[in-house]
């Protein structure tokens, strides 16, 4: 189950694990100008099993006036674990602008263990994406109506394009399993460092 981070924390995984010692607690971690940080603070603590951290919906940095991307926030997290030492021993979870699977597969590269989405499984029931959308509100897709079997059909499909695309992009790498793609940045080329090598010694660093 997940939860959200807050100062009690570890009394609130304390009471869920009397009640349940078996099951895992996540911890929703909203990437603000102190997420990054609080992130890291929370994967050393021995009771902290698994981390969400969750950018804006565009995957930028939330309340920041230079917001930073998901995929650098993800590998900061990911690099400072390890030189902790305690990578392995915390299960990081990554949200915020997957939108496509190449996203996907980015986020696996740049350090998260796992990625969760939610918009475009809602584009897969018809959502029109409505910015006016509120509880009580007359739905043009009709969400509440729409059949279980139906919708459950629907999001299996998608899951299951993006699983196969993910394989098609590993197959391309020689990989066999997705694990050993966490982290390794040395199979992806970024932008900035593209940009620095081709165009950095006539124009200099990026202002």
């Amino acid at each position: 189950m997940e939860i959200a981070d807050n100062p009690a924390v570890a009394e609130r995984i304390k009471e869920i694990k009397k009640i349940h010692p078996e099951i895992v607690v996540a911890l929703r971690v909203e990437l603000t100008t102190a997420g990054v940080g609080r992130a890291i603070e929370l994967a050393g603590r021995k009771d902290v099993e698994v981390i969400h951290v969750v950018a804006d919906a565009n995957g930028n940095e939330l309340t920041a006036q230079k917001p930073r991307f998901l995929k650098e926030m993800i590998r900061l997290i990911h690099t400072t674990l390890i030189e902790k030492g305690v990578r392995d021993e915390i299960t990081l979870m990554a949200g915020g602008g997957i939108a496509l699977p190449e996203h996907m597969a980015k986020a696996i590269i740049c350090g998260a263990d796992l990625v969760t989405t939610n918009l475009p499984l809602l584009i897969a029931l018809e959502c029109h994406l409505c910015e006016s959308c509120e509880p009580g509100m007359s739905c043009p897709a009709r969400l509440e109506k729409i059949d279980r079997a139906y919708a459950v059909g629907r999001m299996t499909n998608l899951i299951a394009a993006w699983h196969d695309q993910l394989i098609e992009l590993m197959g391309a790498m020689g990989m066999r399993e997705a694990r050993r793609l966490r982290g390794d940045v040395g199979r992806a080329m970024f932008f900035e460092n593209l940009e620095e090598e081709t165009f950095g010694k006539l124009f200099g660093a990026r202002k």
